[in-house]
């Protein structure tokens, strides 16, 4: 627990929360993606194993959603923390961060310079950044450390994406910089342009301190702005994808009666039509045309079935659980019963997206 009636962690508490209102001024109209997010995060920083349906269980029962298991699992899609594994690995190394910073807001040096070593680690095994590990670094913090929280920051918190949430993060660490007088952090872009320029010899040390302070912020800024601009896009390209997944599901919905379904219905019919040399009533020509067309519309926009209609499966109830299923319930884990796939289900292949869930029914 951090002792928030010291003065100085105080002070630093206070830099965090200007910070905080700093960037959520920036971050303009609330996300309503973002919040869903970190607030799926936020129960995760207390259980690194919780699975998909029980976070969606607890995400209806705390705020009101309306989520299930499958929309939970595009959220780790889309944020690149699908697999269980690497989730939990990352949650670890928030927790790190968060001890870390637990002792240096508190002055200790050694805690300091552990928290800057570990922050700028990767958590990925390919040695990559991953773009929402800073984000959930600062959820952690607010979550492991309640009481740091007199300005209710953890709400705002919850508003940032990956790039805001990253910039506020820096701004933890270099209010505590400022407070105790710690070496202050600059990313690898502002110490590349300092590289072999004169070092400006002034009596004055607080003006100096404060040009340092001016070009570091500048400096930030600018990396923050090219960030925004390439969040937005990647944003833009995602809503693309969405737009063109929710387009299918309607067509898939028993609203329109199901059409990929009966699309794959309808090419099975031709082809046994086919097969046997029947020969089709050239008045319906056009309208098998027009269903190899739709077909094709369907393969070149890489939306393809999940599952094989009429096909038979054995399956127990983690197999269906991503399924509609039709039939009597299952007495235990263990226990196998064969179905019948009623509704292939469909999938946009690219970005692994689930369009529809497949329907399965009980054979007896």
């Amino acid at each position: 627990m951090i002792n928030i009636n010291n003065e100085k962690v105080r002070e630093v508490i206070q830099s965090i929360h200007e910070s905080m209102l700093r960037n959520v001024k920036r971050g303009g109209q609330v996300k309503e993606e973002f919040v869903m997010e970190n607030r799926i995060f936020s129960f995760i920083c207390h259980d690194y194993d919780l699975g998909p349906a029980k976070c969606a269980a607890e995400m209806n029962r705390k705020y009101g959603y309306d989520l299930n298991a499958d929309e939970v699992i595009q959220v780790f899609r889309n944020r690149r923390m699908a697999n269980p594994g690497e989730r939990k690995e990352l949650f670890q190394w928030a927790e790190k961060v968060a001890d870390c910073f637990a002792g240096a807001i508190t002055g200790r040096r050694d805690a300091y310079d552990k928290f800057e070593k570990v922050r700028k680690t990767t958590v990925t095994k390919n040695g990559k950044w991953h773009k929402s590990q800073e984000r959930i670094a600062a959820i952690m913090i607010y979550e492991r450390y309640p009481e740091i929280d007199l300005h209710d920051d953890t709400d705002k918190l919850h508003l940032l994406g990956n790039i805001l949430a990253k910039y506020f993060f820096f701004d933890m660490s270099d209010a505590i910089s400022e407070a105790y007088g710690f070496p202050q952090y600059r990313d690898k872009k502002a110490q590349a342009a300092a590289v072999g320029k004169p070092e400006n010899k002034i009596s004055y040390e607080q003006a100096i301190k404060r040009i340092d302070q001016l070009e570091k912020n500048l400096e930030r800024t600018n990396t923050l702005l090219q960030d925004l601009q390439d969040e937005f896009e990647e944003q833009l390209e995602a809503n693309k994808v969405k737009e063109l997944a929710d387009f299918f599901a309607r067509l898939n919905s028993e609203k329109y009666g199901c059409i990929l379904d009966e699309l794959l219905v309808l090419r099975k019919g031709i082809d046994m039509l086919r097969k046997s040399n029947y020969e089709l009533p050239i008045e319906i020509n056009g309208l098998l045309v027009m269903v190899r067309k739709l077909i094709q519309f369907v393969r070149d926009s890489h939306i393809d079935p999940i599952m094989k209609t009429d096909s038979i499966k054995v399956v127990t109830a983690s197999d269906v659980e991503f399924c509609n299923y039709e039939g009597t319930p299952f007495a235990s884990e263990d226990e196998r019963k064969q179905v019948r796939v009623i509704s292939p289900g469909w999938i946009y292949k690219d970005k692994e997206l689930q369009i529809s869930r497949p329907k399965v029914k009980e054979e007896y």
